[in-house]
Order: structure tokens, then sequence, then C-alpha cells
């Protein structure tokens, strides 16, 4: 699903990541009350409302890019991974002489 067909009134699940670093992250229902062009609002069930970045749904694996943006991440994955980029080459020993 897409920014773009996420309908208000959609039941989501957000993880949050709590304030001490020893707790556990938890995952939390949320519903969509509002849309905006890169953000939406959400509410819990008590009623308490904060905005989401498309990003953060993005993340949370809530919604995905659209199918070009999807298929350019997915190019860009597997040419990290199958070249060796990060791999430094020996270089010769004049090049370092004092």
């Amino acid at each position: 699903m897409t920014y773009a067909e996420l309908k208000i009134n959609t039941q989501i699940k957000l993880k949050q990541k709590p304030d001490e670093a020893r707790m556990p992250v938890r995952a939390t229902k949320y519903t969509v009350v509002a849309k905006y062009p890169h953000m939406c609002i959400v509410e819990d069930s008590k009623g308490r409302r904060r905005g989401v970045a498309v990003g953060e749904l993005i993340m949370n694996k809530v919604i995905t890019q659209e199918p070009c943006f999807e298929a350019m991440r997915k190019e860009c994955a597997k040419d990290k991974t199958s070249s060796a980029w990060h791999k430094r080459e020996t270089k010769c020993p004049a090049e370092y002489a004092p």
C-alpha cells in the first residue's frame, strides 16, 4: 500500500521507542485521522494525537514507496551487495614513502 492508498480511519501499528534505553520497543495501534501531503495525523485508543511523517510510515513498513522508487531502492541494494565498493585496494609502498 502506498501513501496515496492509505485511507482515513485505517488502523496501523507503529513502533515506539521508550524514553529509557533499557525498555523494549513496543508497538502501538493508531487510527489515521487526517492526511496531508508529507505527513498524517494519527490517534491512539486514549485519544492522544501525533503527527507521523511519510518516512516513519515507510520505516515501520506500514506503506511502501511508489513502484518506480521501490525498484530503484532494490537495484541500489543489489549493487552494494554484489560489488566490493567498501574494500580498499592495496597500494604500492612507494606511494607512502616520505
